[in-house]
């Protein structure tokens, strides 16, 4: 059976909705793929974010290098153009997919249902989807993104 990546967006949801979330989807490791791991919403800093999770036995793990760099998402003229140049950078850089492969591969090895997030509710509007396609790519594996509408439906990719 191939190895699943979920992927969540905190976007419109309370902290305790997407931990619901999680829960509900059995997840046990959460990977924060902001750059910077901050947010003008309550509970979805760094600090707040993890203890919030650890309270109900989610792991948390700040993968910044799998970021969309801020000088990549500061010079881009739209969102569109963004994500365009995000997915030319990850082709530049091969060590980033090749990390975050190695990243997702170790907790999986352990057992692990594995998550990834950032801020955009939708998929197709996230850096995340682009990064957890190329996490595909590599071999016969699954993507899920979870609640796109803020519902328990699950997405296939």
């Amino acid at each position: 059976m191939p190895k699943t990546l979920y992927t969540l967006g905190y976007q419109q949801r309370s902290i305790d909705e997407f931990v619901g979330i999680l829960r509900e989807t059995g997840i046990d490791v959460l990977v924060d793929v902001r750059e910077t791991a901050w947010s003008h919403k309550p509970g979805f800093s760094k600090s707040a974010f993890a203890a919030a999770l650890a309270t109900r036995g989610i792991e948390y793990v700040h993968a910044d290098f799998a970021g969309n760099p801020k000088w990549l998402r500061a010079n881009a003229d739209s969102h569109g153009e963004c994500l365009e140049w995000y997915d030319r950078y990850l082709n530049d850089y091969d060590e980033i997919v090749d990390a975050f492969d190695g990243l997702v591969a170790e907790l999986h090895a352990a057992g692990k249902r594995v998550c990834i997030t950032c801020f955009e509710r939708h998929a197709d509007d996230c850096h995340r989807a682009i990064l957890a396609d190329r996490w595909k790519g590599k071999r016969a594996r699954r993507v899920e993104h979870l609640a796109i509408d803020g519902c328990d439906r699950l997405v296939t990719a």
